[in-house]
């Protein structure tokens, strides 16, 4: 009989949970806006994907290649930034103070860099709160896949391997 092997969307699903727990904590804490609050995210994400390539070998009892541990990664990586995709579109309907506070703080950091006039801050932030939900989309949409390549890499380069042979399945 053999093995059942975890799926990738099975995978990102459980991924994108725990940033959405992660997420919810940071929002209720009144931590989402803190800098470093980013990184840890990043980190979560990058951890989380190369624990589910690792895992995803072990499952196979290492009979895999680079090729396929990559590819399950990123299948992985593309599962869950769907999901976070569409929390975050929840989460503006939600809460909307997020776009509020996070305005507040784009015009208190324009305002602090030498040069920059009044009107300058105004009107880029007039263009950013039309596109707000377009930005974020495209932010995590880019930096999710992007950070997802990375981990998928680096787990598909780290994962144990044995040459697949079809006497050594026997």
């Amino acid at each position: 009989m053999e093995k059942k092997v975890t799926s990738a969307p099975l995978m990102g699903l459980l991924i994108a949970l725990v940033l959405i727990v992660y997420s919810l904590i940071m929002y209720f804490t009144d931590l989402y806006t803190e800098p470093w609050n980013q990184w840890v995210g990043l980190i979560l994400l990058v951890g989380a994907i190369i624990f589910a390539v690792l895992f995803h070998a072990k499952e196979k009892e290492h009979y895999v290649t680079f090729g396929n541990l990559f590819a399950f990664g990123f299948k992985v990586t593309a599962a869950s930034t769907c999901i976070m995709i569409l929390y975050l579109l929840l989460q503006d309907m939600i809460f909307p103070d997020i776009k509020t506070n996070i305005l507040e703080m784009s015009r208190a950091q324009m305002a602090k860099r030498p040069g920059v006039s009044e009107a300058d801050v105004n009107r880029s932030l007039e263009i950013f709160e039309k596109n707000y939900t377009l930005f974020l989309v495209l932010g995590v949409l880019f930096w999710n896949l992007l950070i997802g390549v990375v981990a998928s890499l680096i787990g598909a380069a780290v994962a144990k391997k044995r040459p697949v042979d079809e006497f050594d399945k026997i």
